[in-house]
Parts: structure tokens; C-alpha cells; sequence
């Protein structure tokens, strides 16, 4: 079963906000901020572009436990996905997907400038050293709503 539906989809690929969260087995937990996304596998799984060096307990996290939450959230109006996984796999970022996080950081502006963020200030949380980036992907396996309001944390799907 298909927990994302295709405007789901394109939504995570919108100019959202994309966040990921780890945690280890002892409860000390971590966010990373990702710079861009895109399906991988046939669209099976969801990949994410990640700075290797912002997080190094992410990423201890996730090799130790291989569990993510992955929070991805549109600045102007507050729509906001979360999507859980448990077969996280990082591996090397493909150099051709750099023009994936440029069309996004693209796409963010455009959600966050008129709401008096500074571009300079936009790009700056998005700086990325090409030879930093990692790709993390993972199989959805719960998806809920965290919108703010009466509906947040619903589920909206589960992998059987």
C-alpha cells in the first residue's frame, strides 16, 4: 500500500521546510536540517540531501538504530507532513542531484522572503558544501499530519 498520495508527494518536494529527527536506544535524540529531497527506488523510498558535518550524533543515531521521523513543513501556510521510516540507508550523494536542492532552495524563498526572512538569511541556513552532502533514504512506514490544530499528530497512514 501506497501511504503517500501524489500530492503528498509533491508537496514534500514544494520549497517545504524538511527537519529529521534520531534518536538513540538511551532516548538522547538530535534534528538535522535537510536541503532538498527527491523518491528514490521507483518511488518507494524518500531520500533526503543531508550536510554530514552538521550532526555527527544523527548520524551515530541512525547507524545504531536505523530509525528516523522526518518532518517536512510548508513556511506560509504551516501544512506541515511527518513521515516515519526504520531502514534508513545513507549513502553517497549523487552529483547530479545538485540541481534538485538548488530548485528547492529556489522554491523555499519564495515561501519564506515574503515573510520578512531575509534571503541572506535563507541561504545562509541552506549553505552546503557539495562535498559534505550525504543522501539518506528510507521506506515510509507511518505518516501523520502535524499541521497546528485540532488534527495534528493524526494518522494518515501505516505500512501493514
Amino acid at each position: 500500500m501506497e501511504l503517500l498520495d501524489q500530492e503528498q508527494r509533491d508537496f514534500l518536494c514544494s520549497g517545504v521546510s524538511i527537519s529529521l529527527a534520531a534518536c538513540g536506544d538511551d532516548r538522547d535524540n538530535c534534528v538535522i536540517r535537510a536541503v532538498g529531497c527527491k523518491f528514490v527506488d521507483d518511488g518507494r523510498r524518500i531520500a533526503v540531501f543531508l550536510r554530514h558535518s552538521r550532526s555527527p550524533d544523527f548520524f551515530r543515531f541512525v547507524q545504531a538504530t536505523g530509525r528516523i521521523a522526518n518532518v517536512f513543513c510548508l513556511p506560509s501556510t504551516n501544512r506541515t507532513i511527518q513521515i516515519k521510516g526504520d531502514d534508513v540507508r545513507v549513502e553517497a550523494f549523487p552529483a547530479a542531484d545538485l540541481a534538485l536542492i538548488e530548485g528547492h532552495l529556489a522554491l523555499f524563498l519564495k515561501q519564506v522572503v515574503p515573510l520578512g526572512v531575509p534571503e541572506s538569511v535563507a541561504r545562509t541556513i541552506f549553505a552546503y558544501d557539495p562535498a559534505d552532502l550525504v543522501m539518506l533514504s528510507y521506506v515510509p512506514n507511518a505518516v501523520f499530519t502535524q499541521t497546528p490544530g485540532p488534527k495534528a499528530g493524526e494518522l494518515l497512514g501505516r505500512a501493514a
